[in-house]
């Protein structure tokens, strides 16, 4: 039986334990803001929901994103801080693969056999990948990619990225606002360890660099 804590912050805030990829507890916030404040005390929250210690887990899955740099640091800096006090491995899993897996079951129940999914990257762009249905699980075909929405390969689109630009992606309906989640994350890495599948590093996915600029020596007066 494997017991997982799940945290993904490549857009909102979640955390999730499951067991054998079934969800025990769930915590998540829609603020995109306070990764890094609330993300310990969410982790306290879920594992005494589920009754388990840190120390009883099997692993550890982080999304690595697509997502602001802010973000995924926060969420990785936390699992990797847990993982070494714990002594339990940590695992990376694309976001988007984590809700590409949740996207797959209403996938398949209408016959989709291709799709994209689609989060909001900010600067009037979309975070996007492109998956097929292959035995019944989404597999990635093409991406991750950062693009203008106009950009995305046409096909029925699962996320918030096609919520925000309806003009220019195909939304399937009751997906517009859909985000990676830690359920998600969890079930993915289950998936994988459980079928001796890879999975990639737990290092932060960056498709641009960072606002953030490392400021250049001072000239100095008279110069």
């Amino acid at each position: 039986m494997a017991l997982l804590l799940a945290i993904d912050s490549s857009a909102a805030a979640s955390v999730a334990v499951l067991r054998d990829g079934e969800e025990l507890a769930h915590w998540a916030t829609d603020d995109t803001h306070a990764h890094a404040e609330v993300l310990a005390p969410a982790v306290q929250t879920v594992l005494g929901e589920a009754g388990v210690t840190g120390t009883a887990l099997d692993a550890l899955a982080v999304g690595v994103g697509p997502g602001p740099f802010t973000g995924l640091r926060a969420g990785l800096a936390t699992a990797a801080a847990l993982g070494l006090a714990w002594d339990v491995p940590v695992h990376g899993v694309r976001s988007l693969d984590a809700l590409a897996h949740a996207a797959g079951v209403d996938a398949f129940r209408h016959g989709i056999e291709e799709f994209v999914v689609a989060t909001d990257a900010r600067r009037r762009e979309v975070y996007w990948a492109h998956y097929a249905q292959v035995g019944g699980q989404p597999t990635l075909l093409h991406g991750p990619f950062v693009s203008p929405a106009d950009e995305v390969t046409p096909l029925p689109v699962y996320g918030a990225g096609a919520g925000l630009y309806p003009e220019a992606l195909r939304a399937v309906p009751d997906w517009e606002t859909a985000t990676p989640s830690a359920v998600g994350v969890g079930q993915v890495a289950e998936l994988a360890l459980r079928r001796g599948r890879g999975l990639v590093p737990a290092e932060p996915l960056y498709l641009r660099e960072s606002d953030a600029k490392v400021p250049g020596p001072r000239k100095r007066a008279g110069a």
